[in-house]
């Protein structure tokens, strides 16, 4: 039932609304991150703040988040805040029938004009996802030294030293010719 209630949060409602700019806002908080099935990521006041602008036929979402999301280090695996603020938009065309080959793009959504909510849950959660760094790990305090947890880049960097000497016995390969 909490799961559901979270859920309803990302609908907002388009039936009944009248013309013009209306403003929402949704916080992105860890029970966001649960539902979504991201674990490993949790919310630092993470929110998307939302200008719907409702046109006869047509809605345009302007969407921005801001705050921060907490992930693990791919490096060290401590916890690390990534600040997320960017921008998307979304525009929702109103037909009075909508053909299953045909609900639109990533830029352009058709939706039946009678459509009494609209869900932006998995736009949300796309966004989000597509947001963060490819790698996330802790910035570097100067040229050489990550903010990481000092004993696991200690560790880290003991192994990576022992397999580049075990890996030195593989330079003899190099000197085969393959004609």
């Amino acid at each position: 039932m909490k799961h559901k209630q979270k859920r309803d949060e990302f609908k907002l409602r388009v039936s009944g609304v009248s013309l013009g700019k209306h403003c929402f806002s949704i916080c992105c908080d860890d029970e966001f991150f649960e539902i979504a099935e991201i674990q490993e990521k949790k919310s630092d006041g993470l929110q998307v703040d939302i200008v719907l602008e409702k046109k006869e036929k047509m809605l345009l979402l302007d969407c921005h988040f801001h705050g921060k999301v907490i992930a693990p280090c791919d490096r060290c695996l401590d916890l690390v805040s990534v600040p997320l603020d960017f921008s998307e938009q979304v525009v929702v065309q109103l037909v009075p029938e909508v053909e299953p080959e045909d609900t639109g793009d990533d830029e352009i959504w058709k939706v039946n004009e009678n459509i009494y909510e609209l869900d932006l849950f998995h736009f949300v959660y796309e966004a989000i996802v597509l947001a963060l760094p490819a790698r996330i790990t802790h910035p570097y305090i100067d040229n050489d030294t990550p903010e990481c947890n000092p004993e696991v880049i200690q560790k880290w960097q003991s192994l990576s030293s022992s397999t580049t000497k075990e890996d030195a016995r593989w330079d003899k390969l190099k000197d085969i010719k393959l004609n």
